[in-house]
């Protein structure tokens, strides 16, 4: 559903209309020296591809203006158009465009000398905050004129005055698609504490009221399946009571005591889709939002709705406004004893520190801190004093409303003070998603719910198994305790979390041992958004059989866990509170195959050349080679083909083997075959379609398997991998110019002799990550050769477990990984070990780790590039091994849509 709103400006140039889209990603505009000469919009359709389209003649300077779609979208299209001289017709002469965050673009094209805008004034916007869809207007030499496309709601939300007293503090959930479980809990006569996990998309977003006394209750919803139609309930000065009815029939228990006024909120074929109230020690009073049911509702606007209040005071000093920023985190304010002199306040805007100041430094200073954006201040008062005397609060957002930003007049003193309310956030900071447990059912099943932090967790041991676990959490400053399981008389282990820090992932193995009828917890480990590292919890995990999983929880904040138990823990779950990705945005492909294929296969290597993905070497059978043959898959036809076999054809067909690509010519180095011999140093020039031998397998670097390979315009580079004899930690260059190898300054103990590493060449340095030395690690370390210095590089973030034999590939100061072995089998190469399908990207600059959606099933010893396919440039792999110990043929692409 849209709506065309009509064009504004000149009625020259030609017409263009780009249709209808899902939403706007970003938009470039050409400033000319009196008008926008041009206009680039990247738009994304509805399978999440992106599409681009262009107006007007590229001239002047490119401004920019990113949305974070589909996190925030466009809700209003403004700027000014009039008739510009040298064109000698009505053009645009600027744009600027306002965002469902609160965000107002910069000016984007022609301004005055003092950077005001000029022209006749337009804002076109769409009913009910619906978000920019689309562009229409004309253009030839500039743009002539521009109007949006807007979706367009049909059916407005029915909003449910709140019923009760107006005790407590006023709250909003706002509107999501729908109501998945709720919580009831009792403090007395009354209902005290209300928990509410609501839908978007395919996120769980959790809000709690009031205080939690007794045990809740819960009413479980079969979403999307169902939904809840009736909301009943009863009032004797607070809430008393409640009762849920569903488009299934169904009918909750009554939760509380029946006793009161009752009230009821229902509206034929609308759905419940969120809930408002006032809360403090009790739930005192409670109001719900229905929205059209079946459809879906649209997506809420968080900050595009504010309230200017104020301001009160006088009318001296010079006006000033902050504007509307995310939230306040700090107050300062100064006083001598007649007046407020100074006000100081610290914003938090798109997650950076802002800082506005007024008035004259003068008296004592006191500070007011907020623990933003777990709490957020909802009211402002204070007293001024001329003919009035005014002592209460001044001003108040609506519902529960968040500050936002002052405004007022200041100059010796704070003379007139206002504030700017936006609606009450309608979700959590970031979203809260309920990862199911992995192990065994238990007798007894527990759900701690979300909270802000999990500070301690204490783990207790059997003989083989976890059998008791405690966790202290963290929520508005109170500190609550969980525990399950079974204490025995060895004890508990214990881990604690910094004050400032946070767990990011937990590694959970679990077995059906014997006399047990379900798996067990025998393992864990926990791992910090600081890159800390828990110590060990339980057995040393070995793979013994295939009764032996591993499971990693993973995804962003870990703040509750859930899970069953009985005399040991069983299953272990948890609420991730999702990190948003700021680093790359992509999406996974898998990509067709047409034809016949070379074969499943792992231990092999593949490099780009053109639109060509070339493929060598590999096993189907542990430690044994396939053949010598060179493929090569055609991103054009799909289909495979083998490259003619001329010239000095390797020896040996091989597996653990690696290859580069510069330019239009592969290089080959190392790999063994099934009886330990290797190959020596081969290139393969696509054009000419012969191999040339360079370095006889004796006169190069030391022969070796499952080494690193990476290279630049000028260099082949190899570290690492097992030799004949041992593993080893060297670093070599062979520069294809002067066709010698050197090797660099050994990195010594700090690096230790590894196989499986990921090998990179970030901005002229070599970059070593994790691999394996008898064990998984996860050190990386970096190579500077115009200092010929070797750095161990500390990092954090959502920072992977230990790995080898992952997938790599480079975008810009970014690395990514993917899959990869976490624990080795105890077959070693014989078995397939513990595998992931986890990605992960680490920024080279800031040195932090973000995790990636997963785009393929777990899997190692995976053939892997950098690669640039319909314009997009990420991480492209093609087969590598199995959980099951089979071999993969598929092939996958992460193509990054921005960084």
């Amino acid at each position: 559903m849209s709506e065309r709103v009509g064009a504004m400006g000149g009625n020259m140039g030609i017409p263009f209309d780009d249709g209808v889209f899902d939403g706007v990603r970003k938009i470039i505009v050409g400033k000319d020296w009196d008008c926008v000469s041009y206009m680039k919009i990247e738009y994304e359709n509805s399978d999440g591809n992106f599409e681009t389209r262009e107006h007007g003649t590229i001239r002047g300077g490119l401004q920019e203006f990113t949305v974070d779609y589909p996190s925030e979208y466009i809700t209003s299209v403004g700027g000014r158009y009039e008739h510009v001289p040298r064109y000698g017709t009505v053009l645009i002469r600027s744009l600027i465009f306002k965002t469902s965050g609160g965000r107002t673009s910069p000016i984007l094209g022609y301004t005055t000398s003092f950077g005001h805008p000029a022209g006749r004034e337009f804002m076109l916007e769409g009913k009910n905050g619906g978000r920019l869809l689309g562009f229409h207007g004309r253009s030839g030499q500039a743009l002539d004129a521009i109007g949006p496309h807007f979706f367009a709601v049909n059916s407005p939300l029915k909003h449910f005055n709140r019923q009760g007293g107006n005790g407590g503090s006023a709250w909003d959930d706002g509107a999501f698609d729908g109501v998945r479980r709720i919580l009831v809990g009792l403090g007395g006569r009354f209902i005290s504490f209300l928990r509410f996990e609501y839908a978007k998309g395919q996120r769980i977003v959790p809000h709690a009221h009031g205080k939690r006394q007794e045990v809740p209750q819960e009413f479980v919803v079969d979403y999307p399946n169902e939904h809840i139609t009736v909301v009943e309930g009863t009032i004797d000065g607070y809430l008393t009571s409640l009762r849920f009815k569903t488009s299934k029939g169904r009918t909750s228990p009554a939760f509380g005591n029946v006793v009161g006024r009752k009230f009821v909120f229902e509206e034929k074929k609308f759905k419940l889709i969120g809930f408002s109230g006032r809360s403090g020690d009790v739930i005192d009073a409670l109001g719900a939002n229905f929205g059209p049911y079946p459809a879906p509702t649209p997506a809420p606007t968080q900050a595009s709705a504010s309230t200017k209040m104020g301001p009160l005071g006088g009318n001296k000093g010079n006006a000033f406004d902050d504007g509307i920023m995310d939230g306040v985190k700090k107050i300062t304010v100064g006083a001598d004893e007649y007046s407020i002199t100074y006000i100081k306040i610290e914003y938090e805007k798109e997650g950076k520190d802002e800082i506005r100041d007024h008035g004259t430094k003068r008296g004592e200073l006191k500070e007011f801190f907020v623990d933003y954006p777990n709490e957020y201040i909802t009211a402002v008062g204070g007293s001024y004093k001329h003919i009035f005397n005014y002592d209460t609060t001044l001003f108040k957002g609506e519902n529960g409303g968040k500050l936002v930003g002052f405004h007022g007049r200041g100059g010796y003193a704070i003379d007139a003070i206002g504030a700017h309310f936006s609606q009450a956030p309608i979700s959590s900071p970031s979203s809260v998603i309920k990862v199911e447990a992995v192990g065994g059912k238990g007798e007894e099943t527990f759900d701690d719910g979300s909270f802000h932090h999990v500070r301690k967790v204490s783990v207790g041991q059997g003989n083989s198994h976890i059998s008791y676990i405690k966790f202290e959490y963290e929520k508005d400053g109170r500190r609550i305790t969980q525990e399950h399981g079974q204490r025995t008389s060895r004890g508990t282990e214990v881990f604690e979390v910094g004050q400032n820090d946070g767990i990011t992932s937990v590694k959970a193995y679990y077995e059906k041992l014997d006399g047990w009828k379900t798996e067990t917890i025998t393992h864990l480990a926990f791992k910090t958004l600081k890159g800390i590292n828990s110590q060990p919890f339980g057995k040393t995990p070995v793979i013994v059989n295939e009764r032996t999983k591993l499971s990693l929880l993973e995804g962003g904040k870990i703040t509750g866990f859930h899970g069953s138990s009985s005399d040991v823990l069983h299953s272990i779950g948890a609420y991730i509170s999702a990190f948003p990705q700021t680093m790359l945005h992509g999406k996974w492909i898998q990509v067709e195959q047409k034809g016949r294929t070379p074969g499943p296969r792992c231990s092999h290597d593949i490099a780009m050349v053109g639109n060509k993905m070339y493929a060598f070497g590999g096993e189907l059978k542990p430690n044994f080679h396939i053949d010598r043959d060179l493929y090569f898959f055609d991103f054009k036809t799909h289909r495979w083909s083998i490259a003619d076999p001329n010239g000095d054809v390797p020896d040996l067909p091989c597996l653990g083997v690696r290859m580069v690509a510069i330019g239009t010519t592969l290089y080959v180095f190392g790999g063994r075959d099934g009886f330990r011999n290797y190959n020596g140093f081969y290139s393969y020039d696509t054009v000419k379609r012969s191999w040339k031998l360079i370095t006889h397998v004796n006169k190069g670097p030391a022969p070796r398997s499952f080494h690193s390979m990476a290279a630049d315009d000028k260099n082949v580079y190899v570290f690492g991998g097992v030799s004949i004899q041992e593993r080893v930690n060297t670093l070599h260059a062979y520069n294809i110019i002067d066709q010698k190898w050197i090797e660099f300054p050994n990195p010594g103990e700090s690096c230790k002799a590894r196989g499986g590493a990921g090998l990179a060449v970030v901005k002229g340095k070599i970059w070593v990550v994790y691999g394996f030395i008898g064990e998984e690690v996860e050190d990386i370390h970096c190579f500077d050769p115009v200092e010929s210095k070797w750095t161990k590089v500390e990092t954090r973030g959502e920072k992977p477990w230990a790995r080898s034999v992952f997938a790599l590939a480079v975008v810009g100061k970014y690395i990514i990984i993917s899959g990869g072995e976490i624990e080795m089998d105890v077959k070693a190469h014989l078995g397939p070990g513990s595998l992931t399908g986890g990605a992960f990207v680490l920024d080279t600059e800031s040195l932090v780790w973000e995790k990636l959606e997963e785009g393929h099933s777990p899997r190692g010893w995976i053939a892997s590039t950098t690669a640039s396919i319909d314009g997009k440039k990420g991480l492209l792999m093609y087969g590598g091994k199995a959980p099951t110990n089979g071999r993969y043929e598929d092939i996958y692409f992460y193509g990054v849509n921005s960084a």
